[in-house]
């Protein structure tokens, strides 16, 4: 629609004030609902500012009259207004997104700071105009961590403190005590028997476990976040390892794992249950070990296995085609937990497919020098290069007594169900 200023009727100064009042007030509401460019709004205003300096050539006028005058010259100023933000030039959408986040930085640091999520969004554009999704999206603050194995042996062991840099016990030799079948007790008029108690030193060294990580200064500064991501990672790296040492260490630079030779735990001995059981499975297994840790006085608490190996022990099927263990058996702690005869069963990667423990982790004693700490400092060129080295580091040991390694037994599941099963 195209508007002419210049050819637009003079007002009629023969209008009483009353009439003149509505006739302006009229074209102030038809023309703000048609205008939509620039140029349009110029014209229109052109018109309108025509017509109010009509009511000063008005004959008739009063003091109400020139009130209004004033109102109208208001509205005609927020018209010239709005006309002057029709004609700004529309930004980019490269613009608009940096303008977006430039108006939001306060809200996004806080938003990062606080753990919380913002909401952003480029305004006067379609979805269709924009390549790719981050601007149109909410910002997720929490961290996609890398996934980790999951724990289980450091809880249930016997975890303490040490301030030293070996850990000492003392154990008795229980082969010099008595052995003969009626060994201490006497008969009338015979001698009495000689026992030679005997016992020994036995010391245990604490091992160190560290990580650091380098970060430069403008990143710690410039990211709120990552120094407590930094901190979280250095110290699950640290409990991860501990983890994995305690089933598999070597002891050479690390700790003896149950797993280990070094820690010298028995193997499976089929013993009477040599080629008797028929059809035997996982389950038969776990039984079995169970009697020759009782056998030994001692009573197992605890079935460390691969995931892969839990599941086909609950996948285990009898003849006619029925579970031999009942899969949704709810435990007494109400944390469903797998129990197996008794033990509770623990999952874990650290350990190989194919391979088990089974005994009681109260035996396993962990004894921390310093726990897991974290430190923060400068390290060789780290001030000229405006940076900074975080380390997590711990120092402890792991040890199973002498007399208390029988409360373990380690084996190969297919080794061991081939030698209990009946041919």
């Amino acid at each position: 629609m195209k508007i002419n200023p210049k050819k637009s009727k003079k007002m009629d100064n023969n209008l009483t004030p009353e009439q003149a009042i509505e006739k302006i007030d009229n074209l102030f509401t038809e023309k703000s609902a048609e205008f939509s460019t620039k140029k349009e709004m110029e014209a229109h205003v052109g018109e309108i500012k025509s017509s109010i300096e009509s009511l000063n050539g008005l004959t008739e006028k009063n003091a109400e009259l020139e009130k209004v005058i004033a109102k109208f010259e208001g509205k005609l100023e927020a018209f010239t207004e709005k006309a002057q933000v029709i004609s700004a030039p529309k930004l980019s959408l490269k613009a608009r997104i940096f303008k977006m986040y430039s108006d939001n930085i306060e809200k996004i640091v806080d938003a990062v700071e606080k753990g919380t999520k913002i909401s952003l969004s480029v305004k006067d554009t379609t979805l269709a105009d924009y390549a790719g999704d981050y601007a149109l999206t909410d910002f997720d603050t929490e961290v996609d961590r890398s996934v980790r194995p999951r724990y289980g042996i450091l809880e249930n062991a016997n975890t303490g403190a040490t301030t030293g840099k070996f850990v000492t016990y003392v154990s008795q030799l229980t082969d010099t005590m008595p052995t003969s079948e009626d060994g201490g007790w006497t008969a009338e008029g015979r001698a009495k028997s000689e026992g030679e108690p005997e016992w020994k030193e036995v010391s245990e060294e604490v091992k160190k476990i560290a990580c650091y990580v380098k970060v430069s200064k403008e990143m710690l500064e410039d990211l709120s976040f990552i120094r407590a991501e930094i901190n979280n990672d250095l110290m699950l790296t640290i409990r991860e390892s501990i983890e994995q040492a305690l089933i598999s260490g070597t002891g050479v630079a690390n700790l003896n794992g149950l797993l280990s030779p070094g820690m010298g735990l028995p193997a499976f001995g089929a013993g009477s249950f040599a080629l008797s059981v028929p059809n035997a499975n996982i389950t038969d297994l776990i039984r079995v070990v169970q009697a020759q840790i009782e056998g030994a006085n001692h009573t197992p608490t605890h079935v460390i296995m691969n995931p892969e190996d839990i599941a086909k022990l609950q996948l285990t099927k009898g003849t006619d085609n029925t579970y031999t263990y009942p899969m949704y058996l709810p435990t007494q702690d109400g944390r469903g937990e797998m129990v197996v005869a008794g033990m509770r069963v623990i999952s874990s990667t650290y350990i190989a497919q194919d391979k088990y423990i089974v005994g009681d982790l109260s035996k396993l004693n962990v004894r921390f020098r310093n726990d897991i700490a974290m430190t923060v400092g400068l390290d060789q060129d780290d001030f000229t290069r405006n940076m900074v080295t975080m380390l997590a580091e711990a120092r402890l040991v792991s040890y199973v007594k002498q007399n208390q390694k029988t409360a373990f037994v380690i084996g190969t599941i297919s080794t061991d169900i081939t030698a209990i099963t009946a041919p």
